[in-house]
């Protein structure tokens, strides 16, 4: 499960005559990833494809044309058997094309229309104000109308030019319309003027009458207009209600058959044979090679092929070894090697980078990790039970994939976020696990669980201590019992830190170990592995000395600091060999990335901090009386959703990135292919 399925390099050689039996064989068994064919030659030429491409072709365009035309949406799979829908396809295709075209034509007209009544019902409102008859402002020789809006003093302009004119005005909107008659020969110094006292002309309406009349004739317009337009689209619904299955099946069988009939685009092929190449999964070989065989009456001939190995990506200029040219990848696809179940966390993976061919795949870890992270953050049962129950409910009413796998991802998040919410005793931002005292404690002095949690645990030698762990207490000793709290969760969250960025170096060492060599994994994941424990070690050592002031009694040669003092000298001196001098570099971030981790707690505590503020302030406002308990509730479930929705986005966001940036970048190059076999995942049709 940590490595990608095991890939042959398939060649396939037959005669043309059976080339489409073939093609037939391998789409239906969806094993072959096929390596397109591109380098023509002299014997070889890319195939051409099969005498049913260009009619199959054109019958998928027309269904496509039809399904984007009526909006048909995939449904709930039910397969017909392919016969059946060959035969409906044949004999309702071209009726129903003809029918959907007729209708959506008819549809575009009546849009087309309504629109134009909008537009010029839209036109009509400043004429309304002026209340003329729309004939007298238009169609004059010796003079000309000027129809607008205009500043409210425009009369003493016109009468600057003449005096011979006619204005007509009424209040519209803030400011006035006008419609303003002058001879054709002052025409344009009337309108330099009008442009001067901001007049902006109102577009015409080719209509005659009164703006009244008018007015219920586009009304009435539109009423009928509407009324034929709802009634075509009703029948475009029941029309796609009607030939839903029948489209969606159709364009799964159509879809296989072109695709059958272009493979031979992908093909090499000469005179008489043809020749296919392609990775299959190692354990499906023997199933590929006598199911093509058979399909060929054993003219053809199938056989593994040494695949062609390319060189590594070599490491950044500078670098002080290179030994890359002496080991090469196989550029075959990618097929995970997972449970079913870890699907939705292999569309995360893809979402950074499918692992290459021969390095290691991280799903499984990060299947395991990502929630423990998740619900650490969270912890707490009253968000972890909203988010469940919210995600839940989402999932019967989001469909599309990329949803599902997210909702997926979040169930888990949410069970963690409630276990965890167990292990701090935390409810809603109340501490369910604090006993109550003069009716304070527990939930709002109601529900205390307190007698539940042990309050004296020995696990070893680790012992006594009590649960829960308190994430807003200092912790330490009490009453005999050792509290775990802040400053112990803060260096349990370094520990994660450092154990999750070593299995990173050891994952890494096996990759170049493969990759690359012995020599190389040593000196390039080994050696950052000896600074991270070294550096750790001599941390160890030191800083409780500097909390305690007690470094006077600091020695060089305790075997804690000399071990790791030892190991961090050999680490560096191994990174000056492997990477050279500017190797160094990257020990502040190294060290940035084990503090990193602390965010674990640090989110956590914001959020718990954030709950504790909106549980006081309830309750002080409760105490206020009638309306202060009206704005306590508010307070309480506002306050509340908003850090939910907060509790559901921000741990998502950390936990991704201590993987992609903290825990991937020690071992994982990815840029792997997708494999993507010759074949159909059919949900509609069926032989």
């Amino acid at each position: 499960m940590l490595e990608p399925h095991r890939m042959d390099r398939v060649l396939i050689v037959g005669t043309k005559d059976v080339m489409e039996p073939t093609i037939n064989a391998l789409h239906e068994l969806n094993l072959l990833h096929v390596e397109d064919y591109v380098a023509e030659d002299e014997y070889f030429q890319i195939g051409k494809p099969l005498k049913s491409a260009t009619p199959l072709s054109e019958k998928l365009l027309k269904l496509r044309s039809i399904k984007s035309y009526l909006g048909t949406k995939e449904g709930t799979p039910s397969k017909e058997k392919k016969a059946r829908v060959q035969q409906e396809l044949e004999a309702n295709l071209g009726s129903l094309e003809e029918t959907v075209t007729k209708k959506t034509s008819e549809k575009s007209a009546l849009e087309s229309e309504l629109k134009d009544l909008e537009h010029k019902s839209e036109i009509l409102t400043p004429y309304e104000a002026l209340g003329l008859p729309l004939e007298l402002l238009s169609g004059y020789e010796t003079v000309t109308v000027f129809t607008g809006t205009a500043d409210a003093g425009i009369e003493s302009v016109v009468k600057g030019i003449t005096t011979n004119y006619e204005l007509f005005s009424a209040p519209y909107g803030k400011g006035t319309v006008i419609a303003l008659i002058v001879p054709k020969d002052v025409a344009g110094k009337v309108s330099e003027a009008l442009l001067k006292s901001n007049f902006v002309e109102i577009e015409q309406l080719k209509e005659h009458g009164e703006p009244a009349a008018i007015r219920k004739r586009i009304e009435d317009g539109k009423v009928q207009t509407a009324s034929k337009l709802e009634k075509v689209t009703d029948e475009l619904a029941e029309l796609n209600k009607k030939y839903a299955q029948f489209i969606v099946s159709s364009e799964e069988l159509l879809n296989i058959d072109t695709q059958k009939a272009e493979a031979p685009l992908r093909f090499a092929t000469s005179e008489n044979t043809f020749v296919v190449e392609g990775w299959v999964p190692t354990d499906e070989f023997a199933k590929l090679e006598s199911t093509v065989e058979k399909a060929a009456d054993g003219r053809v001939y199938v056989t593994k092929i040494e695949p062609k190995p390319g060189h590594y990506e070599k490491h950044a200029p500078g670098t002080a070894i290179d030994t890359h040219d002496d080991h090469h990848e196989i550029d075959a696809p990618v097929k995970y090697n997972n449970p079913k179940i870890m699907s939705p966390i292999q569309n995360v993976i893809d979402a950074y980078g499918r692992p290459k061919y021969n390095e290691i795949d991280p799903t499984m870890i990060f299947a395991i990790v990502f929630p423990l992270f998740y619900g650490f953050i969270v912890g707490d049962i009253g968000y972890g039970l909203l988010i469940l129950a919210l995600v839940l409910g989402l999932k019967t009413v989001l469909k599309s994939a990329n949803m599902q796998i997210l909702i997926k991802v979040m169930i888990v998040c949410a069970i963690s976020s409630i276990f965890f919410g167990i292990l701090f005793g935390e409810f809603l931002g109340f501490a369910i696990a604090e006993p109550i005292v003069d009716g304070e404690g527990g939930i709002l002095g109601l529900v205390s669980l307190s007698g539940l949690y042990p309050h004296s645990i020995n696990l070893g030698p680790v012992g006594p201590f009590s649960l829960p762990f308190e994430r807003m207490q200092a912790g330490g000793p009490h009453d005999g019992v050792y509290v775990f709290g802040i400053k112990d969760l803060l260096v349990l969250t370094c520990i994660i830190g450092v154990a999750q960025i070593m299995l990173g170096y050891a994952l890494g060492f096996w990759n170049e170990l493969k990759q690359h060599g012995l020599k190389t994994a040593i000196l390039h994941k080994v050696s950052w592995a000896c600074v991270l424990m070294g550096g750790v070690a001599v941390v160890w050592y030191v800083f409780p000395l500097a909390l305690t002031q007690a470094l006077g009694t600091f020695t060089p040669f305790d075997p804690l600091f000399l071990v790791g003092a030892i190991l961090f000298l050999l680490g560096i001196v191994m990174v000056l060999m492997g990477e050279g001098p500017m190797g160094l570099i990257e020990i502040t971030s190294l060290l940035s990335n084990v503090l990193s981790y602390t965010r674990l707690l640090a989110v956590g505590l914001s959020s718990v901090g954030i709950a504790f503020a909106i549980n006081t302030i309830s309750m002080m406002l409760a105490d206020a009386g009638g309306i202060g308990l009206i704005g306590a509730i508010i307070v309480f479930l506002v306050g509340h959703l908003v850090n939910l929705v907060l509790a559901m986005y921000a741990p998502f966001i950390q936990s991704l990135r201590l993987h992609f940036v903290e825990f991937f970048q020690k071992f994982y190059k990815s840029g792997g292919r997708i494999y993507n076999p010759f074949g159909y995942n059919r949900k509609y049709t069926e032989d």
